[in-house]
């Protein structure tokens, strides 16, 4: 699983191939045919291990969130962390290598759901007792903002810099505590 994650990270997904694989391994390629069916079956793996590993270790962090202010700083920090480790350049790449194939990019975007799901209770808590609660959906509120963590990693590597998107979401932790201020969430 880690070197598939490395040739995410590093190859990408075009150059994640069982050889390139198996060499960051210091395999024969022919033993990654030997546990899974397909290489898209050994990269789901990967993803879905390095996932499921993260959202425990965020879990907690998410079911403490109580305003929107806290939500935003829980993003902010997952995003910087997933920066840091390559976990979001191998989302993407797998987002990526899926557009061209429907069938894997279904799976890719089950594995984002439980993400989609604990974003949506903690968007849920951070608007409890709000009057703007009954006007939004937190599960589309909380797709909004995977989709603005995967955008955000594009927008990044297009020429913004890491720092653009620091200032924007300190922006976004300001706005979260005005809104507050205001009466939405608590």
């Amino acid at each position: 699983m880690n070197a598939t994650l490395q040739a995410l990270r590093e190859k990408g997904f075009a150059g994640a191939s069982a050889r390139t694989i198996a060499g960051f391994a210091g395999v024969n390629p022919g033993l990654i045919f030997y546990y899974f069916k397909s290489l898209d079956e050994l990269l789901l793996e990967a993803l879905r291990e390095s996932s499921a590993d993260r959202l425990e270790r965020y879990r907690a962090d998410a079911n403490a969130v109580r305003a929107p202010s806290e939500l935003v700083a829980l993003l902010r920090r997952i995003y910087a962390e997933d920066v840091e480790s390559g976990h979001i350049r191998v989302v993407c790449e797998m987002v990526a290598g899926s557009v061209a194939r429907p069938e894997l990019g279904r799976r890719v975007m089950a594995e984002l759901e439980p993400w989609v799901t604990l974003a949506a209770d903690a968007v849920e808590r951070s608007l409890e007792g709000s009057p703007v609660r009954s006007f939004v959906d937190p599960r589309e509120l909380a797709l909004g903002g995977v989709t603005f963590y995967l955008g955000a990693n594009l927008v990044t590597h297009l020429g913004e810099g890491p720092e653009a998107l620091d200032r924007l979401m300190a922006s976004a932790e300001r706005a979260a505590g005005l809104l507050e201020l205001l009466g939405v969430g608590r």
